[in-house]
């Protein structure tokens, strides 16, 4: 593809194209180009919009050579092109089918590096729904229905109405015409597949919804099959059990914590003894310890290995004032926690 570098910014690593490229917008990322000149070639994969004049820069990723304005060569990085389109595609499927069959109108898009999300406004949260929706865009995929991308004369019903006089219409027939200046496939059977990874809600308005379709299924089954792999390698034996025997000791190194606290707790509050340093206990241990010696009326007073204190009992606030005269800071109420320099600790 020929094409043209009208400016290039050497501080900043910006240049302007003129050239047959998408430069993102709408939530999908701009395309990842090359751009070869006489003895120069640059690689950029994101773009800036100027505030002041609204103009695109490329944002240059590498470069090699003295970049020259004038007549280049363009090249699209097509895997990601296409993955792109996948993704914007099958969001035009979703977000008209969420409308049709439930009257969730999509108010949000965004197109990531590995998974895309749709936010939903009045979803509900009944899964089944979801399953549905999913199962419904495979099935749209499946009908290999053509997409359709022309100039509208300002007549069409949209999903979403627009007041550009004639806008960039993305028509897949009997099931959504939207304006839209993103890229998409040419049949609903390039889209591959699709997938909902994630169903969460972001506020009492809004369910956000994170999907991939096409080439980032393969990608994801990949990422976890290598996970599986990297676990069957640390773990020997069949993988649940392992993981049920793990969660099994961690139930039990808690039950033994506990009880170890307890006789912990017990052997302190009946010591004389106000000051323990160096304990090999955390703060929430220790906060423990020095609440139940508050509520015998016991000055307490626990430091651990890393300077941490927690005190409790009738004279908390002098002992509180003695470290603070050691440097130490913090406060509260009933049980004063903080930390101590570790050379005075």
């Amino acid at each position: 593809m020929k094409g043209k570098i009208l400016t290039y910014d050497s501080e900043r690593k910006m240049f302007q194209l003129e050239a047959d490229v998408y430069e993102g917008g709408g939530g999908q990322p701009a395309d990842r180009i090359r751009v070869a000149g006489p003895q120069f070639s640059i690689e950029s994969r994101t773009t800036v919009k100027s505030k002041e004049d609204g103009n695109v820069f490329w944002v240059i990723e590498k470069q090699e050579g003295d970049v020259v304005k004038g007549d280049v060569d363009v090249f699209i990085d097509e895997l990601w092109r296409l993955e792109v389109s996948q993704q914007h595609t099958a969001q035009h499927i979703f977000s008209a089918l969420a409308e049709d069959l439930y009257g969730w109108p999509s108010e949000g898009f965004s197109i990531f590096d590995d998974d895309s999300k749709i936010e939903l406004l009045g979803a509900d949260d009944d899964m089944t729904k979801y399953e549905q929706l999913e199962k419904r865009v495979n099935e749209v995929i499946a009908e290999r229905i053509p997409v359709h991308i022309y100039e509208g004369d300002g007549t069409e019903h949209l999903r979403k109405p627009t007041k550009v006089l004639h806008p960039r219409i993305v028509d897949i027939e009997g099931i959504d015409k939207c304006a839209c200046g993103g890229t998409h496939v040419q049949n609903t059977a390039d889209i591959g597949g699709f997938a909902l990874l994630k169903v969460e809600r972001k506020n009492t308005r809004y369910v956000r919804v994170i999907f991939a379709s096409g080439l980032r299924l393969g990608r994801i089954a990949k990422k976890y099959v290598t996970k599986e792999q990297q676990l069957k390698n640390i773990l020997s034996g069949d993988i649940k059990e392992r993981i049920q025997q793990i969660l099994d000791q961690k139930r039990q190194l808690e039950y033994d914590k506990k009880n170890l606290l307890e006789m912990i707790k017990q052997y302190i509050s009946e010591s004389s003894q106000v000051r323990w340093q160096n304990l090999p206990l955390d703060m929430q241990s220790m906060k423990q310890i020095a609440s139940y010696c508050g509520e015998i009326e016991k000055n307490i007073v626990l430091i651990n290995e890393e300077g941490y204190f927690a005190i409790a009992g009738p004279d908390s606030d002098t002992y509180f004032q003695e470290l603070r005269e050691q440097g130490a800071n913090g406060g509260g109420k009933g049980v004063i926690t903080g930390k101590i320099p570790l050379s005075n600790g």
